[in-house]
């Protein structure tokens, strides 16, 4: 079984991500990729620029692969332009489609190793950072990856060089002195924002928002400090919630059957509307990913950091956490807004995906602001380097314990070799000296060596037994210095009865310890309701208030005005305020924090719009308040509905109290919540168009029973710039609908393919012909296949009698993650894993065909040449015998494709000379296949020679 691990490549903010299936290991794949780093910095900036040129070529086809035809929408099921394109045009070993917010919590995969080319940041695991060119070389990395108790990776400063030590967080702020002094001239106050979930649609909004906080916690606590605010995946998560938090407009429950993709994994897909399968379609993308109709704007939020949303002025904002950033987002929002919209009175908010603060200014010219508060839980981000993670103090505790551990671990070591040994040495003894022969008195009187030798067996029984302190001491010490000059600790493979790790060896996951991490790792999870309706029963909607008496910020010198936005009294918001922070103190409780800023954000949005709709004056024309409400609730389509909650309060607040989920089905009321802790969701009676009421239970897909209809929430307001969170669905339960159309849509497979099982008997004729046949090959199949193909025909060109002999014919596995890419490597060669000595006497590498790329013959055979003095020199510096790798001049044969060419390696040279120059050989030619057969045959007769020699 292979012990699988990620090649991650960053490059413009998106990942590459490259499966490798053997070999993982820290020592083995890690150290690889390590070494391939050069240390000298003029190779190093090569280096560099080497590995950007290439991304900058993906990246730019990457983009316009993106860019869907509007056209192809019309049958998207048979769309399979992308079917495979990731292998033709970048690499078979791409785990999955390139983008912003890859998923980090595979738990099949066991390691990954990150090259940050934005950055210049080699991670291990998303959580070890080092500068890319100053990573400690000879394992030294190695020794400074520990795990802590959250089994999160981290490189320890006390054992790395501070100029090794990176972080993935960025420094990207254009806020100036300026927008400081502007912040001293403000008249401003902290206030409390009030959260309020007294209507249903506020609890579905903040069901959706849970659901969709969950899905990117993983990856938000490995890429969140590395975005700025006017990156594509920053600016679309910050609109996705701000949607989830306004109403019906934004945001739309789509039952998944009118959701068409390519393929169930596309990032890319269209909404079926109306009755038929073939009608109006509707391009939707996922988010962040950059997906797009061909002529339309790629993102589905707004293409700056400042926009107006609903009414209320958006910034976007890095690292609101950062010391002093705050207060210079408030004054830059204040005066950006005051400019655009030329007066006092507006609102505004500052978003950092992970953070939020709510800002008012009101009419008199004064501010008033919320505090940072939480809005996605990124606790312990193992974006930062681990002096900001977690401490000195707590770092240092670590080290200490761990060097007491580790020196235990030596200890234990040894007295275990030392015991073995001892063990071993009583039986060989025991075997020399037979006890049928003679006593041991007879021993000692009539062969005094034997009686030495007997002596000598007593000890060790003795030090066995533990009765010997000296002799134990001396073993344990020889024992020590024997395990420093040649044992290593197998940590991850060794059972746990003998498993000893150390700092200087991979950290074991999951080992139990008894220090935990400076800051606690937080369980994120849906917000507790009934906290939140603590809340409710205090206040009244969203407001801004102040929660600290007649205390100012700093160069503020008028009291803010105490006057919510709807007027609801200070001493009611004074206690709840109160209840607040008191619920805080006992519990510090993330989740229920989280909960509260999300309702926060939904009444600020919600006030806002009220502030521009309409209210109802006494004595003014109007329907009487139960005719209005029994007219809106006929109302059963999501449509009609969102425009009825623009018309005015009165119907907004109706509307909001019994929304339409979807089109026939209208929410009436919550229902107590469920006994059972675990059980997440949330419990609503509905009423269908049919005036039948039901009780159904809506939840992330996965808590289902009964009948159970799967939806997707789709944001956005722009047709065809929609966008969705991908993996993420919401099961409604105890609500069968029937399918939106009749149709029975399958996804075409094009072509059969049919591939000939190893059971069935191949056609008589040549290896080649039997090859194509066996891996289903052709001239432009992937590369796996390609490489399986010239195995099978190399291994079958000869007789049964010399096939085990062509079994050395292997895939470099050990080197599979330094392949370029769509590459493969044969080789015929001698093979000593013992003392890691080869005798290679035949090279084969090959490459895909690719519509997509040109000069593949230019770029194997400069790798080839490359790869071959690089061999030659390691064999030299390792005082080998310099015909034992690459120096014993094998034959060359390079493939793209079915296409070959044959070249001969001089070592001493280190030239790479082509049998006849630009010849092309065909496999598909029988004359070809010949010339092709004596290269190979020739190195098998080579391999014997030297064989029989052994």
């Amino acid at each position: 079984m292979g012990t699988r691990g990620l090649r991650i490549v960053r490059f413009r903010g998106r990942y590459w991500c490259f499966y490798n299936h053997w070999d993982s290991y820290f020592k083995s794949m890690g150290n690889s990729l390590v070494e391939s780093v050069p240390t000298d910095p003029v190779g190093y900036k090569k280096w560099l620029q080497a590995l950007r040129e290439l991304f900058a070529k993906w990246d730019a086809l990457l983009q316009d692969l993106m860019s869907i035809e509007p056209d192809s929408l019309r049958n998207i099921r048979s769309d399979k332009s992308l079917v495979g394109v990731l292998d033709e045009a970048f690499d078979a070993r791409l785990e999955q489609f390139p983008t912003s917010s890859p998923g980090f919590l595979d738990l099949n995969i066991g390691y990954t190793y990150t090259f940050d080319l934005d950055h210049e940041v080699f991670s291990i695991d998303n959580s070890a950072h080092f500068h890319l060119q100053h990573i400690p070389r000879n394992s030294k990395w190695i020794e400074a990856v520990c795990l802590d108790d959250n089994d999160c990776h981290f490189a320890h400063p006390r054992l790395a060089p501070e100029e090794s030590l990176a972080s993935l967080a960025v420094d990207n702020h254009t806020f100036s002195l300026t927008d400081l002094e502007y912040w001293k001239t403000l008249s401003t106050k902290e206030v409390t924002a009030k959260a309020s979930c007294e209507d249903v649609s506020s609890h579905l909004r903040l069901k959706l928002f849970d659901i969709f906080k969950d899905s990117q916690i993983p990856n938000l606590r490995v890429t969140l400090l590395s975005w700025t605010a006017n990156d594509l995946v920053f600016r679309e998560l910050a609109f996705f919630i701000l949607c989830l938090a306004a109403d019906g407009d934004y945001c739309s429950i789509v039952d998944v059957r009118r959701i068409l993709k390519p393929t169930w994994t596309s990032l890319y897909g269209t909404i079926v509307h109306g009755e038929e399968a073939e009608g109006d379609s509707e391009f939707i993308s996922s988010v962040g990913n950059g997906f797009h109709l061909k002529d339309q704007p790629i993102s589905s939020a707004p293409s700056t950091s400042k926009y107006w949303f609903n009414g209320a002025l958006v910034c976007l904002v890095a690292r609101l956490d950062q010391d002093g950033v705050m207060e210079k987002a408030v004054a830059d929002a204040i005066r950006y807004g005051r400019e655009a919209c030329k007066r006092t009175s507006f609102n505004a908010l500052l978003i950092s995906v992970a953070q939020l603060v709510l800002i008012r200014s009101v009419p008199d010219g004064s501010v008033q602001h919320s505090p940072i508060m939480p809005l996605i839980s990124t606790a312990e981000n193992s974006g930062q380097d681990a002096r900001t993670r977690y401490g000195k103090s707590w770092l240092d505790t670590f080290y200490d314990r761990e060097m007491i551990r580790k020196e235990e671990a030596r200890k234990e070591a040894a007295v275990r070799e030392a015991k073995r040994k001892t063990a071993q040495g009583s039986e060989d003894n025991a075997k020399l000296t037979s006890p049928q022969s003679q006593s041991s008195s007879n021993l000692e009187d009539d062969n005094p060596d034997e009686g030495e030798t007997l002596a000598c067996t007593g000890e060790q029984k003795q030090l066995i037994s533990g009765q010997s302190d000296t002799d134990v001491a001396m073993q344990v010490e020889v024992a020590a210095i024997t395990l420093e000059e040649g044992e290593e600790a197998t940590a991850r493979d060794a059972s746990a009865a003998d498993e000893y790790d150390t700092i200087a060896s991979e950290p074991a996951k999951n080992e139990d310890r008894a220090l935990s991490p400076g800051p606690r790792e937080q369980t994120e999870g849906t917000a507790n309701n009934a906290r939140i309706d603590e809340l409710a029963d205090e206040g009244s909607g969203m407001t801004l208030d102040d929660g600290q008496g007649d205390e100012q910020k700093s160069g503020g010198h008028e009291e803010g005005t105490d006057k919510t936005y709807e007027e609801v009294e200070e001493d009611q918001l004074g206690e709840v305020d109160l209840a607040a922070t008191e619920q805080k103190v006992e519990t510090d409780d993330d989740t229920w924090q989280i909960g509260a800023t999300f309702l926060s954000l939904i009444n600020f949005l919600d006030s806002t719009i009220l502030d521009t709709l309409k209210p109802t004056r006494d004595g003014g024309r109007r329907l009487p308040t139960e005719i209005t409400e029994m007219i809106l609730g006929h109302i059963f389509d999501v449509k009609t509905h969102n425009a009825c909650t623009k018309v005015s309060r009165v119907f907004r607040s109706f509307c909001l109290k019994r929304p339409v989920l979807i089109d026939g089905v209208r929410l009436v009321q919550l229902l107590p919540e469920s006994e059972d802790k675990a059980d997440r969701r949330l419990h609503v009676l509905a009423e269908k168009s049919t005036g039948e009421l039901l009780k159904v239970a809506i939840n992330e897909t996965g808590y289902s029973s009964g009948d159970t209809s799967l939806y997707r929430f789709v944001v956005g307001k722009e047709r065809n710039r929609r966008s969705f969170c991908p993996g993420t669905q919401i099961a409604i339960q105890n609500l069968e609908l029937p399918a939106p159309f009749d149709s029975d849509i399958h996804e075409t497979t094009g072509e059969s393919y049919q591939r000939f099982s190893r059971g069935r008997t191949l056609p008589e004729d040549s290896p080649w012909d039997r090859a194509r046949h066996h891996r289903d090959a052709t001239a432009n199949s992937d590369i796996k296949t390609l490489s399986g193909f010239y195995e099978y025909a190399a291994k079958f060109l000869f007789p049964d009698s010399r096939r085990s002999l062509i079994g050395s014919v292997f895939e470099d596995h050990h080197q599979d993650w330094l392949l370029p890419a769509n590459t493969k490597q044969l080789s015929i060669m001698t093979d000593d894993y013992d003392h890691k000595e080869y005798e290679r006497y035949l090279l084969l590498r090959i490459k895909r065909a690719s519509k997509y790329w040109d000069c593949l013959w230019d770029d194997i055979i400069g790798e080839v040449k490359a790869l071959l003095i690089q061999v030659d020199e390691d064999a030299v510096r390792a005082r080998k015998k310099v015909q034992l790798i690459g120096a014993a001049n094998p034959a060359v044969i390079l493939a793209v494709g079915f296409q070959v060419r044959l070249f001969e390696w001089d070592a001493g040279d280190a030239t790479l000379t082509e049998t006849n120059p630009g010849r092309l050989y065909s496999v598909m030619d029988e004359d070809d296949r010949k010339t092709i057969e004596a290269v190979l045959t020739s190195a098998v007769e080579r391999l014997e020679t030297a064989e029989l020699k052994e």
